[in-house]
């Protein structure tokens, strides 16, 4: 039948066949649709007609995001792969990520064609094969390919050496075994300018630490300095509208930065000692009347709470939370009495100097907000507060929504109790 005829012969195109699924009225016509269509894509694979795989594949994905089976195209993406031409690579990549994952063993099918375009001389097949074993490498191929995507760590192209840096933590992921092998060409991505590969290898070196207990000492023992150094000339560079976000710039970094920082600090004074003044820069410096600053100071807190002690520090953050209770934004509010419920064991005193925001919030309109502020109130309870802290539940107990009795009752009785 003529293709123009049939909107379901394998010649029809992708925004064709999207149109008349689009115009079906009920889930019935939909499925005898798609069932049409995907019958003609098997009388295309089994003519196995090369002119219109990279159609069918490009709409086996549709039907896939549908939520119909598409397992018999799977051998077409691998085709697709073992071809010469980048756009039939870059459709067969693609179905390959979508339509697979590393639990069905054709997938080792597709390890050879990988480690070829992971040698290729065209750098953009390269980052093809880099996203599709980022996404989807199994512990075998992470190990099969692990030399390829070590070396391209060093590649010429900032692009593919961030993608490498991605594709390495999905590999150390899945084999922690081979993290040393990763260790030296990371560390040295720490000192690249290039943002995008600056960003991934800190997020390497970040997993990297939580993997292996060496890798976390070398990190810490040859990195820690230069990270404040490049936090410190991020926390003051100027204006840069390409990584700028409502003009602080670039938070992804400053938070990717801080959590590493967080990590290489927790447990040992000496590398805690050496982040002291810019975690206290950070925290004083950085305006909170922005969500991306939040952001930022939300990390810092964090970081502060989680690295060996610095009391005046452990204030500073703490003031930081006070005045996340005062922000208008339910999340900001919540995530403060978060961090506050693990900031209590470290400086009960320094929290009770917000009793009074912290009592307000137990009579927000947000249950989740009540809920935890309620609990953090319990947690605060001492000696020498219990009566007044006690007679402002009481009273509000009078006053608070049915729902919200039971809880505060519970609460109430748990205090007396204490």
């Amino acid at each position: 039948m003529d293709p123009i005829l049939n909107p379901f012969s394998s010649g029809t195109r992708l925004r064709d066949m999207i149109r008349t699924i689009r115009a079906c009225k009920t889930a019935a016509e939909e499925r005898a649709a798609i069932r049409k269509e995907c019958a003609a894509i098997r009388d295309s694979i089994n003519e196995n007609d090369p002119d219109y795989r990279h159609r069918n594949l490009a709409k086996l994905m549709f039907i896939h995001m549908l939520g119909y089976p598409t397992h018999f195209g799977q051998m077409e993406c691998l085709k697709c792969i073992a071809s010469p031409g980048f756009p039939e690579k870059r459709i067969g990549y693609l179905g390959l990520m979508l339509l697979l994952d590393e639990r069905q063993e054709v997938l080792m099918l597709v390890t050879n064609s990988l480690k070829q375009d992971l040698n290729h001389t065209n750098q953009y097949i390269v980052g093809l094969a880099l996203c599709a074993l980022g996404n989807i490498c199994s512990a075998e191929m992470a190990r099969d390919l692990a030399p390829e995507v070590e070396r391209l760590l060093q590649f010429r192209d900032p692009n593919i050496r961030k993608k490498a840096a991605l594709c390495s933590i999905r590999i150390i992921k899945k084999v922690p075994d081979l993290a040393e092998n990763f260790l030296k060409p990371a560390t040295a991505l720490l000192r690249e300018k290039h943002h995008g590969v600056l960003i991934t290898a800190v997020q390497l070196c970040t997993d990297l630490c939580k993997v292996s207990r060496e890798a976390l000492e070398h990190i810490r023992k040859k990195c820690t300095e230069d990270l404040v150094k490049t936090l410190k000339d991020l926390a003051n560079s100027p204006y840069s509208p390409e990584y700028d976000i409502s003009g602080i710039a670039d938070p992804f970094l400053h938070i990717r930065l801080l959590k590493l920082l967080r990590v290489l600090g927790e447990g040992d004074a000496d590398a805690s000692d050496s982040m002291n003044d810019i975690l206290a820069q950070v925290g004083t410096k950085t305006e909170s009347n922005k969500v991306a600053a939040n952001a930022i100071l939300y990390e810092c807190v964090q970081t502060i709470m989680s690295i060996e002690g610095n009391s005046g520090l452990r204030v500073l953050a703490i003031s930081i939370l006070g005045k996340f209770l005062s922000n208008r934004d339910n999340n900001i509010r919540y995530v403060a009495l978060n961090m506050l419920m693990k900031a209590v064991t470290a400086d009960p005193q320094a929290v009770l100097r917000y009793r009074a925001t912290i009592l307000e919030c137990v009579k927000d309109a947000d249950a989740s907000i009540r809920k935890r502020a309620l609990e953090l109130v319990y947690v605060l309870v001492n000696e020498t507060n219990v009566k007044p802290l006690t007679k402002e539940l009481v009273s509000y107990l009078e006053t608070c929504d049915q729902d919200f009795k039971g809880d505060l009752t519970a609460k109430i009785c748990s205090i007396v109790s204490k």
